[in-house]
């Protein structure tokens, strides 16, 4: 069964981007490890045309998995199993091959068990080009895509090196749903709708090497911020927002990091339009537009680190600023008589919060802990 496994850098808040070699996670690459130095890209596939290819894999993902009523947990399993192997392998003819068979592996990791004959006969009928004359289980078809199949799931095995453990949005979205901490208002109303079009959004971008450049966290978190925009569209309420470091308490991330999430999607869906006669992700085109840092931050309800300016006034003297530099020097604590509180992003990340959670341990951290 799959396993929730935040990598390390996710929890020290970074942007997702590539892991070093002491972090779990071994299969977050740089944007640039897709955009110039894919495999595929080494075949002289294009940027465009591979995300088009994408997009027909992870079609193909959907239409299989329906067919073999399968849940979107399992589908979105497999399509991350795809988008690795596809880090490691070109793209070619094999492709219907390698996805079926990286159904038939997530079948097993999440007791979703379909025989292989099975899943093979509702695969070549899928691609059957001629629908009229189902194929049954005495055709040649059928053999080759069996025997296809058995080879290409051992070839996806040794290629991710056995590593199954993926991060999925549903575990997540049912943690989110069970906390009611630091929570208030109309996002306490609509959290269980804004939570489900959550996960939707992020199985309609999982065609993108998304998964592959960021964490399922930090993914969440963009799709959350996406959403909570959205929901304020929606609902014309222009003041709708996160609760208070609503990120940073239950996903341990932050708009910042969410962002640069957001950005590459953005770029990758550049890509998607840019050649005409690869054009693909129409829906999500539709759907995301261009937003600043600025409108995250305001979503995620998160305010700028302001720095405490050291410098003496002007109209202090020369002596008098040395007496107090000694002074701060011998007691050193600060003067925060009129100095406005605000809370410590840094250690946001680093300590539990303060108040009501402070006695509740965070599920997400234990969950880490009890692993």
């Amino acid at each position: 069964m799959s396993q929730d496994n935040r990598t390390s850098n996710a929890r020290n808040g970074s942007s997702g981007k590539a892991p070093s070699s002491g972090d779990r996670n071994t299969w977050l690459f740089s944007e640039e490890a897709f955009l110039a130095q894919s495999p595929s890209r080494q075949q002289k596939m294009s940027v465009s045309q591979e995300l088009k290819v994408r997009e027909s894999i992870h079609d193909f993902v959907i239409r299989l998995g329906s067919s073999l009523k399968l849940d979107g947990r399992t589908i979105l399993a497999a399509t991350i199993y795809i988008n690795r192997y596809y880090m490691r392998m070109p793209i070619t003819s094999s492709k219907y091959y390698v996805a079926s068979a990286a159904i038939a592996i997530s079948c097993k990791l999440n007791d979703t068990y379909r025989q292989p004959d099975k899943i093979a006969l509702q695969a070549c009928n899928i691609k059957n080009p001629n629908p009229s004359r189902p194929i049954d289980e005495q055709s040649d078809m059928f053999w080759r895509w069996r025997d296809q199949l058995l080879f290409r799931e051992e070839l996806i095995l040794k290629t991710l090196n056995f590593d199954l453990n993926v991060d999925l949005p549903y575990s997540i979205r049912d943690e989110l749903f069970n906390s009611h901490e630091y929570e208030s208002g109309l996002f306490a109303e609509r959290k269980a709708d804004i939570l489900k079009n959550t996960v939707a959004l992020i199985e309609v971008l999982s065609s993108l090497p998304i998964l592959v450049a960021f964490d399922m966290y930090t993914v969440f978190g963009t799709a959350l911020l996406v959403i909570t925009m959205e929901a304020a569209q929606k609902f014309n309420e222009k003041t709708f927002q996160l609760p208070k470091y609503y990120l940073r308490y239950h996903l341990q991330e932050d708009a910042k990091a969410c962002y640069e999430c957001y950005q590459y999607i953005m770029r990758l869906l550049k890509y998607a339009e840019r050649d005409p006669s690869a054009q693909s992700n129409k829906a999500a085109i539709r759907r995301l537009h261009s937003l600043e840092e600025a409108d995250f931050r305001r979503l995620a309800n998160e305010d700028e680190v302001e720095e405490k300016s050291e410098k003496p006034s002007d109209e202090t003297s020369p002596t008098e600023a040395s007496t107090e530099e000694v002074k701060t020097s011998e007691v050193q604590e600060p003067d925060v008589t009129n100095e406005v509180h605000k809370p410590d992003i840094a250690k946001l990340k680093k300590e539990p919060p303060q108040g009501p959670a402070a006695h509740k341990p965070n599920p997400i951290v234990s969950r880490q802990l009890n692993y």
